[in-house]
């Protein structure tokens, strides 16, 4: 039977002490915050109306036209209403992954349609007549095609890249033509790529003149991508395949394994020419860098046993480090406090060190403009390091005071962090609970994405008459003359591409305006979708914060109830998932409203920042400070409000109650110990911090030695590319199981905030805290009479 006895704490804040009180239990819950709860549901329903609505309605394809050189939307704009499909001269140049920041770096014009033959100016202008020629040839500009009276003047053309070298028989992709790649063309690829002659008895089906294209299309391939002529590089093996082995299987052999493995082989090529280009960006020599790029490709591909392998003892490493945090706490700890202010102590003398000797030392500072020689001016400058001296020793007092008068407090948060080990180590499942937050993660990112591409679609195109610039950026003057339907057309105004096509033109032969065009604008999206837009993203704001909050309450749910457990080993199987549905059924209301709140504070900052982007063509004093201090305000509220909701989760999933009662309660009990939630906060944020380098440096070591110390293994050409990989990995894996563990001594926190306050280690009140703990504050649990008479 329960006692329940009114009570007060020490701060005379009542409490209903109950002896058997064992933190998140379902016994006496009921459910909380059902309104917002209500609310959040209908929120979602009308987000899933608006997304059936967008997907009903929008099309992508408007989303999707494809813009040529002149920015003309092909298709769409007035000179290009006919032609539909985007050509790209050199279609590898696209292969980037800085496309989208830098642009596609070759010419791309609209066109009829994509082209049904392959042509190569260098093979083919011997043998075919001007006309044919003519007839294949694409230009930037139908002026440019036009100019054309001469087999010269179309090597003219090329020469000054107005003309396209060189093309593959390709297919409308996405309105944009993609090279197709016929079975033929798989099989002479081998001999061309080994540039060899193809041997006398080769027969093709078909007659001579499909040979002859075929050869033109392995040809063009060649020109296209030089990175296929090293789809194997050395790698020093003397068991290397041959070329000819390796992709001549494509169509040749009607066998899964080979068309599979030529398709994989097909992507490690196309992959390292996008990182060849990547790199080509900072490595100097286009070649070295399409070399070194496929040598990254090489490598990865070479080394993916060895990564995984890697980042699984990576895995296994995290859960023994947690495990031995219990040990190792406070050594680590104590060693990095000493090790700062002993960093502290080398900084202070080096930097008086060299303040002496520049100030007796009479140097003439550098003019250059560039940031080295500015970065010398800085360090022969002694002021520079006599204020960094002074910087020093005022941090090197500050900790140094710190770690005096806050010692104490210090070995609570250690001994805080080692029971927070025992409870992950306890309950392992907690480690890979994120998994299931990180799906939800992405597929609301995906949901929120596509309605807003699909709502983005809705409207009417809005076109704008305009003049086009020439290439040192100067408007053109070309007088465009418009009648009937379009009289009112201006340079600057709304227009119609139809009517501008068939009713404006330049001169009495009615010739079409070239350097004028009626212009696609935006797709004019009605009010009503504009708020769609909104209700999109505070939807997707709103969820990913509820997501996040789940997360955080199930976990602390799970953790509370091991601290409120009086014998740890007693501690129920499948926490986890209690915890789970607890919160499923309990406090799904709860989560509503905090997420609702943070949702509300992160969206007016991005209005802000909107109005901010609005506002600097203005570039008024006045209002970038009123809104710079706005941006401030709501970015601290929304720091203050993330702290104080996941302290409002732990209270509710400890207590059972609403929000607005977590909230209050967890940010009295945390005021009330300020002091000790200062040192956990920093303390606990420096060791993982410390904990998680340690892990990401030691899988990043361990990679390098191994391959450097078994070539049998594994031959690779740079050894860096696996071990950035692992190091990158191992860090998010790391940062994954110090969040669980992070959320896990927050929680213990405040239950030992509130044991402190609740009980007074009577028999009736024990400490539900560690022997540690109570050592460290100078308290222990009086047994019963029974327990001593036993004794």
């Amino acid at each position: 039977m329960t006692e329940n006895v009114e009570l007060v704490n020490k701060y005379g804040e009542p409490l209903r002490y109950d002896r058997n009180f064992q933190g998140p239990r379902q016994r006496d819950r009921s459910c909380t915050d059902v309104p917002c709860l209500i609310l959040f549901v209908l929120f979602l329903g009308g987000w899933a109306f608006i997304a059936h609505y967008a997907i009903q309605n929008g099309d992508l394809n408007k989303l999707m036209v494809p813009t040529d050189m002149y920015n003309q939307k092909c298709g769409i704009d007035s000179s290009v209403l006919n032609k539909k499909y985007l050509f790209f001269f050199n279609l590898d140049q696209c292969i980037d992954p800085l496309v989208p920041i830098t642009g596609c770096n070759t010419p791309q014009v609209c066109v009829e349609t994509c082209p049904s033959q392959t042509f190569v100016w260098d093979s083919m202008k011997n043998t075919m007549s001007l006309q044919e020629l003519r007839a294949r040839l694409i230009c930037k500009t139908d002026a440019d095609k036009a100019a054309i009276g001469s087999k010269a003047d179309i090597e003219r053309a090329i020469q000054e890249n107005r003309c396209a070298r060189y093309y593959i028989k390709s297919q409308p992709f996405l309105n944009r033509c993609m090279f197709e790649f016929s079975d033929q063309i798989c099989e002479l690829l081998p001999s061309v790529l080994l540039r060899a002659r193809r041997d006398s008895t080769l027969r093709l089906p078909g007659n001579s003149s499909q040979v002859e294209e075929l050869e033109m299309q392995a040809m063009a391939l060649t020109m296209q991508s030089e990175a296929l002529a090293r789809v194997a590089p050395q790698t020093g093996s003397s068991k290397q395949e041959p070329v000819d082995e390796r992709v001549g299987q494509c169509r040749r052999q009607q066998l899964n394994g080979a068309v599979i493995r030529e398709k994989m082989m097909q992507t490690d090529t196309r992959l390292a020419k996008m990182v060849g280009n990547l790199v080509a960006h900072f490595y100097n020599g286009t070649h070295d860098a399409q070399r070194l790029g496929e040598e990254i490709v090489e490598d990865l591909v070479n080394s993916t046993s060895v990564v995984l392998m890697a980042l699984f003892c990576t895995l296994l490493a995290s859960l023994i480090y947690i495990a031995l945090m219990r040990w190792i706490a406070a050594p680590m700890l104590w060693f990095s406090i000493i090790g700062v202010l002993v960093g502290l102590l080398f900084a202070i003398y080096y930097s008086f060190k060299q303040y002496r000797f520049w100030s007796n030392t009479a140097t003439v500072p550098l003019h250059d403009l560039n940031l080295h020689k500015q970065w010398q001016n800085l360090l022969q400058n002694p002021k520079m390091w006599l204020y960094l001296s002074i910087a020093a020793c005022i941090a090197f007092v500050v900790i140094f005071l710190l770690v005096i008068v806050l010692r104490k407090r210090i070995r609570i948060s250690i001994a805080l962090v080692k029971e927070g080990s025992k409870a992950v180590s306890t309950v392992i499942s907690t480690v890979f609970f994120p998994i299931f937050s990180w799906v939800l993660f992405i597929g609301t990112i995906g949901f929120a994405i596509g309605v807003g591409l699909y709502l983005g679609s809705i409207g009417t195109f809005s076109f704008r008459m305009v003049r086009r610039l020439t290439d040192t950026g100067e408007v053109t003057n070309e007088q465009c003359v418009c009648e009937g339907p379009g009289v009112n057309y201006t340079v600057g105004a709304a227009c119609d591409p139809e009517i501008f096509k068939q009713y404006c033109h330049i001169n009495l032969r009615r010739e079409s305006c070239a350097q004028t065009t009626c212009s696609f604008l935006e797709i004019d999206n009605p009010p009503l979708i504009r708020w769609a837009m909104g209700y999109n993203v505070f939807g997707y704001l709103w969820l990913t914060f509820f997501i996040s909050a789940f997360s955080d309450m199930v976990l602390a749910a799970t953790f509370a109830r091991w601290y409120w457990t009086f014998k740890k080993r007693d501690v129920p199987y499948f926490t986890l998932t209690r915890a789970f549905c607890q919160t499923a059924c309990y406090h799904l209301g709860t989560l509503a409203f905090g997420s609702l709140v943070l949702a509300i504070c992160r969206m007016i900052r991005l209005v802000l920042e909107y109005i901010d982007a609005k506002l600097k063509k203005y570039d008024n004093v006045v209002t970038r400070a009123i809104l710079c201090c706005m941006r401030c305000f709501f970015w601290l509220l929304e720091s203050f409000l993330r702290f104080l909701n996941k302290n409002a989760y732990i209270m509710c999933a400890i207590h059972g109650k609403n929000f607005c009662t977590s909230a209050k309660d967890a940010f009295n009990l945390l005021m009330r110990n300020f002091l000790r939630v200062v040192t956990l906060d920093k303390v606990t944020d420096f060791l993982f911090f410390l904990s998680k380098v340690l892990l990401t440096a030691g899988a990043g070591v361990s990679t390098y030695y191994f391959l450097a110390n078994n070539p049998s293994v594994i031959q690779l050409n740079h050894k860096a590319v696996p071990t950035t990989v692992v190091v990158i990995a191992a860090f998010l894996i790391s940062s994954v199981f110090f969040g669980v563990y992070s959320m896990a001594v927050d929680t213990l926190f405040l239950c030992f905030l509130e044991d402190c306050e609740r009980n007074d280690g009577t028999p009736d009140k024990p400490y539900f805290m560690s022997k540690q703990l109570m050592q460290i504050l100078g308290k222990k649990n009086k047994l019963p009479p029974r327990q001593r008479r036993g004794k």
